[in-house]
């Protein structure tokens, strides 16, 4: 399942404020200087039970496999 990974900037989609703070950075580039974000606490998901030994279906788990024992 694909994981939701937060946008790159805190405002992106959003045009840049009309008047637009910038900063050398060190490699000679002027980089827009963003407030800082405003965080949340956020609460994670229980982990998963255990995978059955069978990876057969329920419905295929009282078949015996194929060939003899």
């Amino acid at each position: 399942m694909a994981r939701h990974e937060p946008a790159g900037r805190q405002s992106a989609g959003e045009p840049p404020p009309l008047k637009l703070k910038v900063q050398l950075d060190p490699s000679g580039k002027w980089r827009a200087v963003e407030p800082p974000r405003v965080t949340t606490e956020t609460i994670e998901a229980a982990e998963r039970p255990p995978t059955p030994d069978d990876p057969r279906p329920a419905a295929f788990r009282q078949i015996p496999p194929f060939g003899g024992a």
